[in-house]
This record gives C-alpha cells, sequence and structure tokens, in this order.
C-alpha cells in the first residue's frame, strides 16, 4: 500500500484562519468608530443647542407668529392671539416651552441659560444664549398684519 504523506506549509494562512482574524477586525473597527463618535458627541451637545434643534425651534416659532393676529411681548415672553387661542412663549428653567391658553408644557428647545424677546413694531427678535455663552438670533415678520382695534372718541 501507498503511504500517504500529509504536507503541511507553515508559511501561510488556512481559509479558516483568515475567515477568523477578518472577523476580529471587523468586529474591533465597528466598536472603535462608535466610541469615537460617542466621545465626540457626548461631551459638546450636552451644554449647547444643536442646529437641528434651533432650526426646529425656529420653524415651529415661525408658523405660531404667522399664524397670530396680534403679538405682545412681556418681559421675556412672548404672547401670541389668534383663533381665540394665546400662545405663550417663555423660559422655563433651561428649556423655552410653549403654552396654549395657559396650558401644556410643550418643549420647543432645552439646553438654554438665557431667553430674550423684542418688537419693534411687527418686527419680533428671538436672541438665545446657550449654556456655553454662544448667541442664537432669528428676526421673524407676521405673515398676517396685526389686527388693531379702532378707537372711537
Amino acid at each position: 500500500m501507498f503511504q500517504f504523506v500529509i504536507l503541511r506549509k507553515d508559511n501561510g494562512f488556512t481559509l479558516i484562519e483568515m475567515l477568523v482574524s477578518l472577523s476580529i477586525f471587523v468586529l474591533v473597527s465597528s466598536f472603535t468608530a462608535g466610541m469615537f463618535t460617542f466621545f465626540k458627541t457626548g461631551i459638546v451637545e450636552k451644554s449647547s443647542i444643536n442646529q437641528k434643534e434651533w432650526e426646529v425651534f425656529i420653524s415651529q416659532l415661525k408658523q405660531d407668529v404667522w399664524m397670530s393676529t396680534s403679538r405682545q411681548v412681556s418681559g421675556d415672553r412672548l404672547y401670541l392671539m389668534g383663533d381665540g387661542d394665546v400662545i405663550l412663549i417663555e423660559q422655563y428653567q433651561d428649556k423655552v416651552r410653549r403654552r396654549l391658553n395657559g396650558t401644556g408644557h410643550e418643549l420647543m428647545l432645552q439646553n438654554i441659560s438665557r431667553l430674550e424677546v423684542e418688537t419693534n413694531g411687527s418686527l419680533i427678535t428671538v436672541t438665545i444664549r446657550d449654556k456655553q455663552g454662544k448667541l442664537f438670533t432669528r428676526k421673524l415678520r407676521p405673515f398676517v398684519p396685526e389686527q388693531r382695534v379702532p378707537e372711537n372718541g
């Protein structure tokens, strides 16, 4: 009978060894990428306003201002009247909240240190300072002109 000789090469990888090393590499690299993303965003955004949050806040505020028929600023509170409803935009702790007819607690923006609202004619200026001291400012004009009650006399 013939003797079968098993030849073994010690200078290369087998297919199984290659698959195991590739799967370990993919696993380690995916965890490393996730850790970099976590550390990058986890520290900065806790005390700052995210740009997308700011844009959503302004979009919601624009809609409320545009549809209001009357606007009033008292301190740093913005009252928007229209369709029999009163919408109040105010600072509550480190958040900006929206209240409808004195009820509710709809958060519009968070991680702020100061909300300032000013009017100049029909122009409304909203300035927000985040916890890092960065200022965000937007000027809004109403879509519907303010309705004034004619004075008799």
